[in-house]
């Protein structure tokens, strides 16, 4: 390709590495950055936000009894990629006066592990989601949400939309997850522990196993990758 100037044919230019697009960068190395002081900071977010055992029945006070030794472990199988999550315990909680929302328990190591990719991964992804979006996002709530809602009424808007995906969680497909985090991550490592987040299953009440179609409530990950997911709405 070459761009002829106009009114002087004699005047050829080939496009240099200036002129072209930027090539989309890609965050690689991940896996490297993830250091004892990390997976502490994890576990401290983890203790400070509480919760119940999952499947295996370890509650936070008996993971932490042996600390170092559990940390240890959790760092040196998040970066071989030996790590493999448990599967979720099912809890429900009342949705309504009729219907109950079902909610994923992961292990505690889980949570924490869970949250060392969060903090690798939010950082990449916080600055493209759109500036509408409230949901799963750091610094932000609902009351931002509902004070971005009245300061639109002040602006003279009158009409509210409010409509819901049923099931959205629960039928998300993986494929688009993991389409939506490859996009921007190249770490293989990653990428594939974020896939085993997304097919751990879910243990129910009967004992059966099951894995969702979609990405399980209720984990800081999945959670947000879902977000991820969402379509950008559009400007009108």
């Amino acid at each position: 390709m070459q761009f002829v100037s106009v009114g002087d044919n004699s005047m050829v230019t080939t496009p240099t590495d200036t002129m072209r697009p930027a090539r989309k960068r890609k965050a690689h190395s991940l896996t490297g950055r993830i250091t004892l002081p990390l997976v502490q900071a994890a576990f401290k977010a983890v203790r400070a936000n509480r919760g119940k055992a999952g499947v295996d029945k370890v509650s936070i006070e008996m993971f932490e009894a042996n600390l170092a030794q559990n940390l240890q472990a959790l760092m040196r199988q998040l970066k071989d990629g030996s790590f493999e999550p448990c599967p979720l315990r099912r809890a429900f909680i009342p949705k309504n006066e009729t219907e109950f929302r079902p909610l994923g328990i992961p292990a505690v190591r889980d949570r924490v592990a869970q949250e060392v990719a969060r903090r690798l991964l939010e950082p990449i992804f916080e600055p493209l989601f759109h500036e509408a979006s409230y949901g799963f996002r750091p610094g932000r709530n609902c009351h931002d949400a509902l004070a971005a809602v009245l300061a639109l009424h002040d602006q003279g808007h009158e009409f509210v939309l409010d409509a819901d995906i049923k099931g959205f969680f629960d039928n998300l497909p993986f494929r688009v997850i993991m389409q939506a985090v490859a996009a921007e991550v190249a770490d293989g490592n990653i990428l594939r522990l974020v896939q085993k987040f997304l097919r751990s299953g879910v243990i129910t009440w009967t004992g059966n196993s099951t894995t969702p179609a979609g990405a399980s409530r209720a984990t800081p990950t999945t959670s947000w990758c879902s977000a991820k997911a969402r379509p950008k709405p559009k400007r009108r």
